[in-house]
């Protein structure tokens, strides 16, 4: 799998316009947005805002980048990944159906309860949010060959 990598060094943008950036590339079609601290040149402290994408909107994308952040520029490379096989499936929880995800390769599968899903059963039925995640888990244990990190 192939996706676009943009980076960027942001050394004056609020919390809440990197919190509203996040909003508005989601929505413009990335598949992934973080952040990591970094130190700048003059010795200031600066985000590093990344953005992973697939090809086909990385126009927008940027034009996102430059208009809510200021940016002067943006780095873009590609990157090449590896994915595990993926599967949507509902888990039944005693609180309610649960989303999760189960990805496996080679003889590995993990699981993955969907956070929406598990905080929402967790505020509605005042359970702690770890529990609703291990009874998703449970309920997916993988096969006795399969490794569960």
């Amino acid at each position: 799998d192939t996706v676009t990598v943009l980076e960027t060094n942001l050394d004056d943008a609020a919390p809440e316009v990197i919190g509203y950036t996040f909003d508005r590339l989601f929505a413009a079609g990335a598949l992934d947005v973080f952040t990591v601290p970094v130190q700048m040149k003059k010795n200031r402290p600066g985000t590093l805002l990344t953005v992973i994408a697939p090809s086909a909107v990385v126009g927008e994308l940027e034009a996102v980048m430059f208009r809510e952040t200021g940016t002067f520029g943006i780095r873009r490379h590609t990157a090449t990944r590896s994915k595990l096989r993926r599967e949507a499936v509902t888990v039944a929880t005693p609180w309610g159906p649960v989303k999760a995800k189960k990805g496996w390769r080679d003889g590995f599968e993990l699981v993955t309860p969907e956070y929406e899903d598990c905080a929402r059963v967790a505020r509605e039925h005042n359970v702690p949010l770890r529990i609703v995640y291990d009874a998703v888990r449970g309920a997916l244990s993988p096969s006795p060959r399969s490794v569960r990190p």
